[in-house]
């Protein structure tokens, strides 16, 4: 039987493309603030750096949109 994770407190990023998600992982302003990929369109994120980070992601001309639960 796999062995599952479970977190709580976690930020993630997800797009529809990989491609972008590899975008932003080049980003070297956004580096720092990045954990590991959970799938190849969804990226763990520092919670306190959404801020700086949805900055950044507009700047870069995505248009990112905050859910909360």
């Amino acid at each position: 039987m796999k062995r599952r994770k479970l977190h709580r407190g976690v930020a993630l990023i997800e797009v529809r493309d990989a491609m972008v998600l590899t975008e932003i992982e080049s980003d070297s302003a956004l580096l720092p603030f990045l954990g590991e990929r959970v799938s190849n369109t969804c990226i763990a994120v520092q919670p306190q750096a959404l801020p700086d980070v949805l900055r950044r992601l507009q700047s870069l001309g995505h248009l990112p949109m905050l859910v909360e639960s």
